[in-house]
């Protein structure tokens, strides 16, 4: 009896926010090994946040993503070289926020058997970022010119 090789996945990550910050999405695109289209699509808004935190909160959905789905190995592709760096200790982060999302990573990926990230061109990562976008636009912001009053 010929023993299945679980498949391995490939997951794009992408998160944007319009405005920097403003309105904010996540998007997540996963590629079981071998296939040409997503097995799963991840479009979300996430509120009013920075480009950064975005990212980051991409990364957390698809770690829960693998988590919920019981998919135990995969290669998280993101384009943020920034994130990329700090998510493998090769820049510091300053920021107690970020601090705090880069903690609730670290969790997740305890809970998974193998998760690599990889940075890939923002050419490769056209689908995630797509889903981000839609979703930073799902919500309208209603942006007001500020009237100087005259002085009396």
């Amino acid at each position: 009896m010929a023993v299945q090789k679980e498949p391995t996945y490939s997951i794009f990550v992408d998160g944007s926010s319009r405005g920097n910050p403003g309105p904010a999405g996540v998007g997540v695109a996963a590629f079981s090994e071998g296939d040409d289209s997503p097995s799963t699509e991840i479009s979300k808004y996430i509120g009013l946040t920075t480009n950064n935190v975005a990212e980051y909160e991409a990364v957390i959905h698809a770690l829960k993503w693998m988590i919920e789905s019981g998919i135990r190995r995969a290669t998280i592709m993101l384009d943020s070289e920034l994130v990329f760096k700090q998510l493998s200790g090769n820049y510091r982060i300053k920021s107690p926020h970020i601090k705090l999302l880069v903690k609730r990573i670290d969790r997740l990926k305890a809970r998974i058997e193998r998760v690599a990230f990889k940075l890939v061109p923002r050419e490769e990562n056209k689908l995630a970022n797509r889903l981000a976008q839609a979703a930073s636009k799902k919500i309208k912001v209603k942006h007001q010119r500020f009237k100087q009053l005259p002085l009396e």
